[in-house]
């Protein structure tokens, strides 16, 4: 998303490297996008597939298996730009429940480095995905998305 007129340029305040770099704004949330949607798939492939030492034997039961499938199909989605709208909301929803089910009881202020080391942690990550996901959400593909080269608009 560039400046309209030289005005607008001029007023943002951007200086030499803004106004250069301001050309590739799409192109650098594309890079964010797939940044993101790779460590959420991480994540979500960590708690569906059980993989780098996550245990089997969790108190969460079925519900951290939701969420590993969510995080890992709304990584997909994000990704490759197919119903991103749809799959950062229900990132977002995946957040909101992990932050209140798992993590809001170690405290209310999420850097703080809880007893029992960072699987008690604070919740930041869960809070960080869910502002990212939520600007994801609002933003959509935008110029890069299969959905936008398919249907010529983003539906979701």
């Amino acid at each position: 998303m560039t400046a309209e007129t030289p005005e607008m340029e001029s007023a943002s305040g951007g200086g030499v490297f803004g106004q250069i770099l301001s050309r590739y704004v799409d192109e650098f949330y594309l890079l964010f996008r797939l940044v993101f949607a790779f460590l959420v798939a991480l994540h979500g492939a960590q708690k569906a597939f059980l993989l780098w030492g996550f245990p089997a034997d969790h108190s969460l039961g079925a519900l951290v298996d939701i969420a590993g499938w969510v995080e890992f199909i709304s990584a997909f989605l994000i990704a490759l730009g197919i119903f991103t709208r749809l799959g950062a909301g229900a990132l977002c929803v995946t957040m909101v429940v992990a932050y209140f089910r798992v993590h809001a009881d170690n405290g209310v202020w999420p850097h703080i480095f809880p007893e029992g080391g960072y699987g008690a942690n604070g919740g930041e990550v869960a809070i960080l995905w869910f502002v990212i996901a939520g600007i994801i959400g609002v933003l959509g593909s935008r110029k890069y998305g299969i959905e936008r080269l398919v249907f010529k608009k983003e539906i979701f």
